[in-house]
This record gives structure tokens, sequence and C-alpha cells, in this order.
């Protein structure tokens, strides 16, 4: 009976964990998609200000940012 009891917790156990490894159909973006896109983002100037130096400070780039790109969208284009 001890044995068995134990067998059956291994069996649910392992049976448990089963879907913890399964891999999905659907991983979103691929490396290269990812390195494309971070390599665009360069190129247009969104990553200049972020640095180890300054990340704490990202706050009001963001800000500053979204203003920009705000009046862009609105025809100011002015900095």
């Amino acid at each position: 009976m001890k044995k068995m009891l134990i067998s059956g917790l291994v069996m649910s156990a392992l049976l448990a964990t089963a879907p913890a490894f399964a891999q999905s159909t659907s991983a979103g973006k691929t490396r290269a998609e990812v390195k494309a896109e971070l390599a665009s983002a360069r190129s247009a100037g969104d990553l200049d200000a972020i640095n180890s130096l300054s990340y704490p400070q990202l706050r009001p780039y963001q800000e500053r940012h979204a203003q920009l790109r705000a009046d862009m969208r609105d025809g100011g284009g002015s900095r």
C-alpha cells in the first residue's frame, strides 16, 4: 500500500511539472526581429540617452521624448 501511494505521488508530480517544460509555438519575436528593432531605435536616436549613467534619470527623458513625439504629430516639429 505504501509503495503504491509513493508511486502515485511521484507520477502526479511528474505529470504536474510536464507543462512547465513544454515550448509554446507562439514565442513572440525572434532574435533577429529584436535585433532589427534595436538597430532601428538606435539609428532613430531613441536610445541615445539610455546608458548606465542615465538609467536613474530615465523618467524625464521619457517625458521629453513623448512631448517631442506629440509635437511632431501635431505639426510643431520644433525642439
